[in-house]
């Protein structure tokens, strides 16, 4: 056997959990899912928007992702975010737009960077592709028929709000979804 896959991992997520009033209105989106096509998957995840996908860290590599956090969060201000319109990612995947402000990319990249350099491995799975912000209100328990109809009512809906970000979480996965394991504020020292 593989000493690798005898070594205890935990998946975390590197996010921005959304602040009210946008968490609520997200929120408020899934549940019309769920209700009228059944999709509530997405109601696992608190509404946010992903910097890093899901990991696999060790208890080490934990650490490590901590501290990193901590410096992040302590060189990144925080920045306006404007959110317009819908999305989908054919066949499965419904989400609100937010627009990619300076600040954002930039706490993407500051996050990408310090993974590279410090426990680089864990971004195997992710290869170097452009970064595509997004809320997700649906997805993985969409078929192609819910998905037509639910692209058909959300493809023309408009939505404009504007939110402060101030904060970025590492979330953690359960077996009841992902819950917020910790909040760095930006610009914190």
């Amino acid at each position: 056997m593989d000493q690798q896959s005898n070594i205890h991992t935990e998946l975390k997520l590197i996010a921005i959990v959304l602040p009210e009033p946008l968490f609520s209105v997200v929120r408020e989106q899934q549940h019309y899912i769920a209700e009228n096509w059944k999709s509530m998957h997405a109601l696992r995840t608190p509404p946010h928007i992903t910097i890093i996908p899901p990991l696999a860290l060790t208890p080490v590599e934990i650490i490590k992702l901590q501290e990193m956090a901590r410096e992040i969060a302590s060189k990144c201000n925080p920045f306006r975010l404007s959110v317009n319109e819908y999305g989908a990612f054919k066949p499965r995947v419904i989400f609100m737009k937010p627009d990619v402000p300076p600040g954002l990319s930039y706490l993407f990249k500051n996050w990408r960077d310090a993974l590279l350099k410090t426990i680089p491995h864990v971004l195997e799975k992710y290869p170097d592709r452009p970064y595509h912000p997004h809320i997700t209100l649906a997805h993985r328990d969409v078929d192609r028929q819910r998905f037509d109809e639910m692209w058909k009512y959300f493809k023309n809906k408009k939505i404009e709000m504007s939110i402060e970000i101030n904060q970025c979480c590492i979330l953690t996965h359960s077996k009841e979804g992902w819950q917020i394991e910790t909040t760095y504020f930006l610009n914190s020292k």
